[in-house]
């Protein structure tokens, strides 16, 4: 099977990658309005649902450290605007971080009110909430010296602003953010392919040990004991007809669980990329996403983005693409060109989505203290789901 992604230029048949090339953001990357399940009864209730959301938590972070030799690592909330370590997502204002000014307020006693106007243009300094780690966690892995083999894993919790609520979907995304040093020989699709593999069967671990805890769901559909490899190229030429979460839906109808490869170029055919991906951190030749059917929705669920991390070559070749060349003065870009920082890969496994699959909720409010509007949460309920209330 003859795929984009095996082109040893990296990209789309030696094209110039410093052409004008559009911008690619998806209009609809959300669930359609009428997603809520039908006939809907929770398998686990209250309190029962809080222990069993600790328990997914606990027995898959033990896994996913031991599997990958992952040192657990405490987690950013902010970092200092203009370095260019934070996440982008699709690159669009509607998706850009949450921004917040940090006072810098040096000799300023507590209790002593201080009117921040006349302090603001020449003390403290810009700051904007984590949108993800990936970045950061390369730097750290450099921080630490740490060995191929070696890694770090992250609880990370981020504000999500652009995001619609659903029921997959708040403004919080909560994820285990790992990265693994790896060697220039491993930055290959068949290394790529056996880690996607390894944290799939870890995911089986950890729904059997859930299952066992709570006997009550051992009636509920299970997961597939394999995970199928598709390419993003071979999935929009089988389905062609669909919209990107509509291919998707089709995927895992089909084989119950998939790993889309490669996330970010456009396809062979000029269509968009079957996910906007920003241009700095994963290569758009391997990377991708971990996506399953939902037992009780019906519908695709994305459980894990992650990749093998750009190097000096891909990096220059997918700014270059997205127009963003002068990102390469960066401090984060700069040790990538100049090779600072270790090759490794990386991602994000939703923790949230994980429990919300494998403790059969209906909504992803039932298992993470998300933000909703007031009238979708009501329809939730309405439903049947136990949304989490904000207050």
């Amino acid at each position: 099977m003859t795929s984009r992604l095996e082109d040893p230029g990296g990209g789309i048949g030696g094209s110039d990658y410093s052409q004008e090339l559009p911008m690619y953001c998806p209009e609809d990357q959300y669930m359609p309005g009428n997603t809520l399940a039908g006939n809907y009864r929770p398998v686990l209730r209250g309190v029962e649902r809080m222990r069993g959301v600790s328990e997914v938590k606990r027995t898959f972070a033990a896994l996913l450290s031991k599997e990958f030799n992952l040192l657990p690592h405490v987690s950013p909330l902010a970092f200092v605007t203009g370095t260019g370590i934070n996440d982008d997502l699709d690159g669009s204002e509607l998706k850009s971080s949450v921004k917040f000014r940090v006072p810098n307020l040096k000799g300023s006693k507590r209790g002593i009110e201080v009117d921040l106007s006349t302090v603001q243009e020449t003390h403290g300094f810009d700051a904007e909430v984590v949108q993800s780690l990936a970045k950061w966690k390369r730097c750290l892995c450099k921080k630490y010296g740490l060995c191929p083999g070696e890694g770090l894993v992250c609880d990370s919790l981020s504000i999500r602003k652009g995001y619609f609520g659903d029921p997959t979907h708040s403004n919080i995304c909560d994820q285990w953010d790992w990265e693994l040093v790896i060697t220039k020989e491993q930055r290959t699709l068949v290394f790529l392919h056996s880690v996607v593999r390894r944290i799939w069967r870890l995911v089986k671990e950890t729904e059997r040990e859930i299952r066992n805890t709570f006997p009550q769901l051992k009636h509920c559909q299970e997961l597939p004991e394999e995970i199928r490899i598709i390419t993003a190229e071979d999935l929009h030429a089988t389905w062609p007809e669909e919209d990107v979460h509509g291919r998707e839906n089709r995927a895992v109808n089909k084989w119950g669980a998939i790993f889309i490869q490669g996330m970010g170029w456009p396809m062979r055919d000029g269509s968009p990329p079957e996910e906007v991906r920003a241009p700095d951190y994963d290569d758009w030749n391997l990377n991708g996403d971990i996506i399953v059917q939902h037992p009780v929705t019906g519908y695709r669920h994305e459980l894990s983005s992650m990749g093998i991390r750009v190097d000096s070559e891909s990096l220059p070749k997918q700014l270059a693409h997205r127009r963003m060349e002068d990102r390469l003065q960066l401090p984060y870009h700069s040790s990538v060109m100049s090779g600072e920082v270790p090759l490794t890969i990386g991602g994000g496994i939703g923790i949230s989505r994980l429990a919300m699959l494998l403790l059969q909720t209906g909504h992803i409010g039932e298992v993470q203290a998300g933000v909703w509007h007031p009238r979708h949460v009501q329809e939730a309920q309405d439903a049947g789901m136990d949304v989490i209330p904000s207050f």
